[in-house]
């Protein structure tokens, strides 16, 4: 069984080294697939020249800066909880971890198993976090494979949307004027607590059969036996910062010779008094909300979850001075982000495009998986179509603007239940991120690696957590 496990994971590594384009020109890829079939399936009032033009104005360049405020809260989402991965408590305890594993193969299976429970956490935390304990690893067992573990960091991500920072949980519970669009356009009467998604039976166990039991068994079966097949971190490399080398802002043990305003950035005082009057916020937050009868586990979204980590960050770090030197080191890693997501929000802009009288092509594709699908089977339905969606929309929440509406219609029609559909829509998303390199751009930058590199072994791991994922989503209770 191992045998065939690794030959198929060194299959897919060659074939996807070789056919895989770079993350950005995938994008562009995608851009002109996208154009190319809302051209042919979505109607139009006027002639072709007119239909391409409307499509490339209204649909890709509409679309383009539609989404820079939702863009902001993604970008703030991988930030902090790349500053707070940077902190020294955070620091500590993933070296402490990263001395447990006795051997190669027990250590590739442990990394999937810290990023998917850091993922579960906050999805930025995640990326971040699975990439610096790969490369933890890498430096304390000097001979493990480099691009096996990094894919096992990326893999532990594949769990983001079933936790706590889940972008369809999330906007469901918020109300309309927070952008839950389907309570605005009369779709749902009411929001959707957390507590009937994500705090769920079964979105509990598919986390733990797929992050704590699938990812580790698969990555140990899968590790190289052939000395020849590895590639370990360069050891040029092991004592390179994981910020490319530049040095990280630190606490001076002295403040003589500084000006006031040296001593203020560098004040843990100032730190400190900030810090906590911003957790003391969130405490507020959830206390307020407790008091108006919504559970702290019912009240979650995007906005507390950047707020809570913003200043839990400056606290753990202890001055403005490494706040600021840990968000500088952030913004290295998201540049690849800021530079693609107007391009995926363009793509979602032609997935999104229908003039008066036709039907979007992500509706098209919804409207057809829901169509073909079998009865009692809407949420693995739900399931693949936002899988499919997801390769030309790598945004949950971007996604769930253009097909949750048909989701939702589709299980009130079938009498299924929507926070399962929409559970099933967010594990679709999150699935086949395994196969689209976007989200993996700040954990390559972290790690130095190419997304041919780790893309192979993600192949299998997409295979084998979809039939884990759908079986879960029809069968265990909600």
């Amino acid at each position: 069984m191992a045998n065939v496990i690794r030959r198929m994971a060194e299959g897919s590594s060659r074939l996807v080294e070789r056919y895989l384009p770079d993350a950005f020109l995938f994008a562009i890829i995608l851009t002109f697939v996208a154009y190319g079939f809302a051209f042919v399936f979505v109607g139009s009032s006027g002639g072709p020249l007119e239909h391409g033009t409307n499509i490339l104005l209204d649909g890709w360049y509409g679309g383009f800066w539609a989404l820079l405020e939702f863009a902001m809260q993604m970008t703030l989402i991988l930030m902090t909880g790349y500053a707070l991965a940077q902190s020294a408590v955070v620091d500590r305890f993933l070296s402490r971890m990263a001395a447990v594993p006795s051997s190669e193969r027990s250590a590739a299976a442990l990394v999937p198993v810290v990023a998917a429970v850091a993922s579960f956490v906050h999805w930025g935390l995640g990326l971040v976090v699975g990439a610096i304990f790969a490369r933890k690893v890498a430096e304390e067992i000097r001979t493990i494979d480099f691009p096996i573990i990094v894919a096992g960091a990326y893999s532990g991500f594949i769990v983001w949307h079933g936790g706590l920072a889940g972008s369809i949980p999330l906007v469901l519970n918020s109300t309309a004027d927070k952008g839950n669009f389907l309570l605005a356009s009369g779709v749902l009467n009411s929001t959707i607590s957390t507590g009937q998604t994500i705090f769920t039976v079964a979105n509990i166990v598919i986390f733990v059969l797929v992050g704590l039991v699938f990812l580790p068994l698969l990555f140990l079966l899968m590790y190289p036996q052939n000395e020849a097949k590895k590639h370990p971190l360069d050891p040029e490399q092991v004592e390179t910062a994981t910020d490319g080398g530049e040095t990280v802002t630190t606490q001076p043990s002295t403040t003589d010779g500084m000006t006031l305003a040296e001593r203020i950035e560098h004040s843990s005082f100032v730190a400190y008094a900030i810090g906590f009057v911003g957790l003391l916020a969130v405490v507020g937050y959830f206390v307020r909300g407790i008091v108006d009868g919504t559970m702290p586990w019912n009240n979650l979204n995007l906005n507390i979850v950047n707020f809570t980590f913003l200043f839990l960050g400056v606290v753990l770090h202890g001055t403005p001075a490494a706040y600021i030197g840990a968000m500088k080191e952030a913004v290295e890693n998201v540049w690849g982000i800021i530079l693609q997501f107007p391009f995926y929000a363009g793509i979602m802009g032609i997935m999104g495009y229908a003039p008066e009288g036709s039907a979007s092509l992500a509706t098209q594709i919804a409207q057809g998986m829901v169509h073909v699908s079998p009865d009692g089977t809407l949420p693995v339905v739900a399931f693949l179509t936002a899988g499919i969606v997801n390769v030309f929309v790598p945004s949950g929440g971007g996604e769930w603007a253009v097909v949750g509406e048909t989701l939702v219609k589709a299980a009130h029609s079938s009498g299924t239940s929507v926070p399962r559909v929409a559970m099933a829509a967010a594990w679709g998303d999150a699935w086949t991120n395994m196969i689209q390199p976007f989200w993996a751009i700040p954990l390559l930058a972290i790690s130095g690696l190419s997304v041919r590199d780790i893309m192979g072994y993600c192949v299998l791991v997409l295979l084998g957590s979809g039939v884990i994922i759908s079986l879960g989503l029809l069968f265990l209770p909600m």
